[in-house]
This record gives structure tokens, C-alpha cells and sequence, in this order.
């Protein structure tokens, strides 16, 4: 059997299927991608039990098939012909050939008896704007825990509720929340580990338009026009995160993110034992500062804005970093609650992004 896909296709099964063939998977059932043909359509579908994907693409044939082939020898051959026109498969007794006018390879079909169903969600269903999707996973996921050792803080909380999207995520030493709009009836929350949150964003990121979404107790999917993406949820309690944002604002301090950046870039250039950095708000500027490994210093001013009074305080660097890439806008706020209680910073314009900063004692 012969068929034809085109190069807009080929790029959504490789973007799909190469979250998970770079997993690292072991058991070798679920190291297989599952090739369907039917109803006048060409299907790709792997997992590795907490990601899974399926591709849908049209064709033209009447033929009923099934293959099984090797995910990631499937994925980087396919990687390497992304820049054709077409692909052209050709499907033989043992083996599948993958051909363009300059390349072409053979992968061998495998035994898929073992290779495990793809489930369905049937529960809550969403629809929402990928950009909106897309913006809260990309403010939130450096927030999360980098290790599984506390899945839920491993993991984003999202919210529907009064047709807006939240996202929060807390490794402990910081917290992000995002809030987008979106149009939605129904009131549901639940915990997407942070990297399948990832991979979702890796999958749509070249995604406009409007997504279609379910939410089950134990699945999330969300749907495109060719891929449907399906991510395990995290079974646990998110922490009760609002009682721990400081209510009483005594101070606040705007400024640009480039001026951030910029100091950032210049500080980091010396070699520092904890990349603690000082920083002291005045009237109309702020002093940043890094004590380094050599017992040297260096210091970057920048212009700002203060309502109330002067304050000071040490954070991460990490930290300032991501105060930076995450926040949405050209202006950043920094607000001050007192001695050792967290800063929040947050957009210059709108309320949509709040994070969250534990102080450093030094």
C-alpha cells in the first residue's frame, strides 16, 4: 500500500510523537507507535502511560491496516524530512519505507500485542483560545518543583472558573499564578504535572485558534485540529496557596524588565558562591547588588518608580530571572509586606501575574 502526506502533517506527527519517544522509556511496548488506517484516515498514537498522543491525518484509500513501528526510529526519520513537500509511505510485508525525491529509510514493523490502549476522557468538556493555554503553561511551569519527590508541587493547579483560566505552580521557595480569560460554564480544578505540561506546549506551540478540551478525575485532554493530546493527572491536594500571600502592601516599586535584565546580565557575569542578590529601593531608583566568590562586589542601578516607603531586601537570582521572563508585560512591580515576608511581583499594567518570592537571610 502507497500513500501521501503532506509536510504540514509530517510536522504535527514528529512535534506529537517526540514527547514521547525522548522519554526514556524501558518496557518495550511502550517504546512503539501504533499506525492505523481507516475511514479514509492515517493515525499515529503512543504513549508512555502519562503522555499520550494521537495524530489524525486524512488520505484517500479504502484499505483497513494496523503497523507497529519503533517510536523514536519513527520520529527521527521523519525529523529528517520535515523541509519536503510530501511524504511518501510505502507499507510492505515487513517493514514500512518512508521515501521524499532525496531520502528515504526502512523501519521494521514490531510486535504490538503488548503496547497499551490509548484511554478516553469523557467528562467535563472546555473549549478556550490556544494563546491563552499556551501563555499560562509558559508563565507558570518554572515555578514548579523540578523533582517528584511532592508530585503536587510538581505539578500546576489549574482552575476554570467565572470564564478565566488559573495557573498556579510553588516549588515551596516561590509561587506563580497566572490568570487568563477564557469562556468556560463550568467550575473545575485539578494538578497537570509540569512537565506533561510541558510537552503539551511543546506539541501546540505552533497551535492559533481555538482548542477543545475534557477533564476527567484522573485525565486532561486537549484536541487540535489533527492531535489529541491526553496527560495523567496528579492524584493529591494542592496547597492551600492564597494563605501564605501577604495582604497589607506597605510599599511597591515599578520598573522596566529590560533595566532587570540588564542588571541581571551584568551581575552574573561575576562568579558568585550563592547568587544572593541585594537590592535597595529608593526614591527614584534601585541599587542591585552581588557579593562575589572572590570578596569583591559589584553593584547595577536602574531607574524606578516608589510608592512609600524605601525598602530592601535579598533574593535569588533564579528568582529576579524569572520574575523577568515570566511576567507578561514591559513593567514590573516589586511589593513589599515587611521583614521577612515575601515580595510579590506583578505586571505594571493588569492583574493577571502574581509571583511570589521567599526572601533569603543573610
Amino acid at each position: 500500500m502507497e500513500l501521501w502526506i503532506d509536510k504540514k502533517y509530517i510536522e504535527d506527527i514528529v512535534r506529537a510523537v517526540s514527547r514521547i519517544s525522548l522519554k526514556g522509556i524501558i518496557h518495550p511496548a511502550l517504546k512503539l507507535s501504533r499506525i492505523v488506517i481507516k475511514n479514509n484516515n492515517f493515525t499515529i498514537s503512543t504513549t508512555n502511560l502519562s503522555l499520550a498522543v494521537i495524530v489524525t491525518v486524512p488520505i484517500n484509500t479504502n484499505e483497513e491496516k494496523e503497523y507497529f513501528v519503533d517510536t523514536n526510529s519513527f520520529e527521527r526519520v521523519l525529523s529528517g524530512m520535515i523541509g519536503s513537500e510530501s511524504v511518501q509511505f510505502l507499507f510492505k510485508d515487513n517493514f514500512v519505507e518512508i521515501k521524499t525525491k532525496t531520502a528515504k529509510a526502512k523501519i521494521p514493523y514490531q510486535n504490538g500485542e503488548d503496547m497499551p490502549s490509548i484511554p478516553t476522557v469523557n467528562g467535563v468538556d472546555i473549549t478556550l483560545p490556544a494563546s491563552n493555554l499556551k501563555r499560562a503553561f509558559q508563565v507558570t511551569i518554572p515555578g514548579a518543583s523540578t523533582t517528584d519527590i511532592k508530585p503536587e508541587l510538581a505539578s500546576l493547579f489549574i482552575t476554570f472558573k467565572n470564564n478565566t483560566i488559573t495557573s498556579v505552580a510553588t516549588d515551596a521557595f516561590q509561587l506563580i499564578e497566572y490568570t487568563e480569560q477564557v469562556t468556560t460554564t463550568k467550575d473545575i480544578s485539578f494538578l497537570l504535572p509540569a512537565k506533561e505540561a510541558a510537552d503539551v506546549l511543546k506539541i501546540i506551540e505552533n497551535v492559533d485558534g481555538a482548542l477543545h478540551g475534557a477533564y476527567s478525575e484522573t485525565l486532561f485532554e486537549i484536541k487540535t485540529k489533527t492531535t489529541t493530546i491526553i496527560a495523567k493527572l496528579t492524584m493529591g491536594l494542592f496547597p492551600d496557596y492564597t494563605a501564605i500571600i501577604p495582604k497589607e502592601e506597605k510599599s511597591q516599586v515599578r520598573f522596566l524588565k529590560g533595566d532587570l535584565d540588564n542588571a541581571l546580565k551584568f551581575l552574573m557575569q561575576l562568579k558568585s558562591e550563592n547568587n544572593h542578590i541585594h537590592f535597595s529601593v529608593q526614591k527614584d531608583n534601585i541599587i542591585f547588588s552581588l557579593k562575589n566568590s572572590s570578596g569583591g562586589d559589584s553593584e547595577y542601578i536602574i531607574n524606578s518608580s516608589l510608592t512609600g516607603d524605601s525598602f530592601s531586601g535579598t533574593i535569588l537570582a533564579s528568582h529576579l530571572k524569572t520574575l523577568s521572563n515570566a511576567n507578561p508585560g514591559e513593567g514590573i512591580n516589586i511589593s513589599f509586606y515587611g521583614e521577612n515576608k515575601p515580595f510579590i511581583g506583578s505586571a505594571a499594567q493588569g492583574n493577571s501575574f502574581r509571583y511570589l518570592m521567599m526572601p533569603v537571610s543573610v
